[in-house]
């Protein structure tokens, strides 16, 4: 029987604080994600008094539900960035995306947070061969503004990380890895808390209200029950910000969900059998597929776009054994133990940002790699709240956009998956065509 729940959440400790909301305090952070914790470990080491609010119980959202995939990177490429941007930011985002994995894996070796973290590598395959091509002249570039440790990979080694036909090559990040995403949002949720952050499940924000006294500027925080003064305020909400709360970041974070499933135990073997690199692995299509083997090394998960719409995961659940057959086709008839959705926040650039509007900051638009990139821009958040005049990240240059006629509710994401699918067929008949050309050549 397939549970529709998190497989992160079996037999994983929960944390409730029962205790009463304090009246003031210097900064309150809404969302108890990667994003806010983060925020408030750095700003409670800083000596500020800091409560965190969740609308939701403590580790709701995405920071438990994601893949658990940590790596570094966005979803723009280098001349894109340079055209929009130009070419210092350019390089800078790319500097950004590797300081970030680094900056998330040290805090987790660090702080010896327990959540079966692995430095297994991610590999990212190519979907058509001009995938291979776009991806090669990609890295070459980035290398030149850094060098990292990623490297092309043919369709020769591509057997000895993976057992499949699907893919013509891809690109092997040496230094990425994964955690138990539960276990790596508790153990945050408790470096902050032992900090002095004082963190609050199921006490949804209701509205912000800006004021100035003797020429300060102040915020009061309201809940249902409750009002909070404090200095400053910390949107870390991401694909869960509601245009109640904020109708001017609801129209520029997309909130797209994201579909996982995990097949049942078929025991360590068989998974090294199907992936014997033993890496982390996404796709170049526009379904986005990602999967790896689960931290006990017997069971497979997969996420993917079931749709770019929401969804209930039991009506995503026959999409998603689709795609892992596809990719696994011995796999057809094994059990799902687990399937699940949750949110993850796109940004029309498809970059984070960092960010002041009206006095209340916000970290968010991860596009879907805020492992590593949520816990970094909370950090780097709370250190411009500490230092509001200095720039502290490049992804305060990448400003958050909106677009006519979105007013924070996705109308059009509907029409968007229509599209994809659209898309999926185009590619499917490139792959065709092109096997077609090589077996004639």
């Amino acid at each position: 029987m397939t549970k529709f729940t998190p497989y992160w959440w079996e037999g994983q400790p929960r944390f409730e604080n029962n205790t009463e909301l304090p009246q003031s305090a210097d900064v309150v952070i809404v969302g108890a994600g990667y994003t806010g914790l983060s925020a408030a470990l750095t700003l409670a080491n800083n000596g500020k008094k800091v409560i965190v609010l969740d609308a939701e119980d403590i580790g709701f959202g995405a920071s438990t539900r994601n893949g658990g995939m940590l790596g570094s990177g966005h979803k723009v490429s280098n001349d894109h960035a340079q055209q929009k941007y130009g070419s210092e930011v350019a390089s800078n985002l790319h500097k950004e995306a590797n300081a970030s994995l680094a900056y998330t894996t040290n805090l987790i070796k660090e702080n010896q947070i327990d959540c079966d973290l692995q430095i297994c590598g991610r590999l990212r395959t190519s979907w058509l061969p001009q995938n291979q091509t776009d991806m090669s002249n990609n890295l070459n570039k980035l290398k030149d503004i850094e060098d990292f440790n990623s490297q092309m990979i043919n369709l020769d080694l591509l057997k000895k990380s993976i057992k499949t036909d699907l893919y013509f090559g891809g690109q092997y990040y040496e230094d990425h890895g994964a955690v138990q995403p539960r276990k790596f949002h508790y153990g945050l949720l408790k470096l902050a808390i032992n900090a002095g952050a004082m963190v609050y499940g199921s006490r949804p924000v209701t509205k912000i209200i800006k004021k100035s006294k003797s020429n300060e500027l102040l915020f009061t925080v309201n809940t249902d029950d409750t009002s909070i003064e404090c200095r400053d305020v910390l949107m870390a909400t991401n694909g869960y910000t509601r245009s109640n709360l904020s109708k001017y970041l609801s129209r520029r974070v997309l909130p797209v969900p994201s579909f996982i499933i995990t097949t049942v135990d078929i025991g360590e073997d068989r998974v090294k059998s199907l992936l014997p690199g033993g890496h982390c692995m996404v796709e170049t299509r526009k379904r986005y597929c990602y999967y790896r083997a689960t931290p006990c090394g017997k069971r497979i998960m997969l996420g993917t776009r079931a749709a770019m719409h929401a969804m209930s995961a039991e009506d995503a659940l026959p999409t998603l054994k689709k795609m892992l057959s596809e990719i696994f086709p011995s796999l057809k008839d094994v059990d799902i133990s687990h399937c699940w959705t949750g949110f993850t926040g796109f940004s029309f650039s498809q970059l984070p940002n960092l960010s002041s509007k009206n006095g209340i900051y916000s970290a968010l638009g991860y596009c879907g790699n805020g492992v590593a990139m949520a816990p970094y821009l909370g950090h780097k958040a709370a250190l411009k709240i500490l230092n509001p005049d200095q720039r502290v990240s490049v992804f305060e240059q990448t400003p958050l956009e909106t677009r006519p006629y979105y007013f924070g509710k996705p109308w059009f994401l509907p029409i968007a998956s229509a599209y994809f699918r659209g898309f999926d067929l185009y590619d499917n008949f490139r792959r065709v065509k092109s096997i077609k050309k090589a077996n004639f050549d």
